[in-house]
């Protein structure tokens, strides 16, 4: 997350996103040099990245549901407490269902990076502080991503322009740390993941 994302989220004291975990990324650790990395051994290290922007465009997708899905609220003046508009449905529905199984590719890139990579990379003891860096803020993902599922959820029961808006503040952030995150990652993992022929 950048310091202007931080500085938001912060002041979010009592909002959709309030008692998730953030971290300041101006204490993010720097991974070390590694001496004698050669171009080649560079190359692994940029595929992660490839990984990441399959990842960043299933969430424009789901961004762009739930755009649709603000907008068919925003044009209704007066919400009562169900709403029975079948554009605003659908739009429900195929925002819930990308965001399903977005969330479950991305719990699973997670759970790779941390039962196969970051153990790999983890020999490198300077890298050791990134590494629980890295875990931590997977933390806060996972945490927004069950803030998601649940305002999902609930959504789901009573569609209200309230808790359509929490969806929309609540993926926002989400967006914003993940494209944080991924690129955090991206830098510092780089020389070591072909270094150490992780991946």
């Amino acid at each position: 997350m950048s310091e202007d994302a931080a500085t938001t989220v912060d002041a979010m004291t009592d909002s959709a996103v309030a008692g998730i975990p953030f971290l300041d990324d101006a204490t993010r650790p720097k991974a070390p040099v590694i001496p004698g990395v050669t171009p080649a051994q560079h190359a692994p290290g940029r595929r992660l990245s490839l990984y990441h922007r399959h990842h960043l465009e299933e969430l424009a997708a789901v961004r762009y549901a739930l755009e649709r899905l603000v907008a068919g609220t925003g044009a209704i003046e007066a919400v009562s407490d169900r709403m029975t508009s079948l554009s605003m449905i659908e739009n429900y529905h195929t925002f819930g269902n990308l965001c399903g199984r977005q969330c479950q590719l991305l719990e699973m890139h997670h759970d790779i990076e941390e039962g196969s990579l970051y153990p790999l990379l983890g020999r490198n003891v300077g890298l050791r502080p990134v590494l629980d860096r890295l875990g931590a803020e997977h933390r806060t993902v996972y945490a927004l991503l069950e803030r998601i599922r649940e305002t999902s959820n609930a959504i789901g029961s009573d569609p209200t322009r309230k808790s359509i808006l929490a969806l929309n503040e609540i993926y926002g952030v989400f967006e914003r740390i993940v494209i944080s995150h991924f690129g955090y990652e991206e830098r510092e993992l780089e020389e070591a993941i072909g270094f150490y022929d992780a991946l």
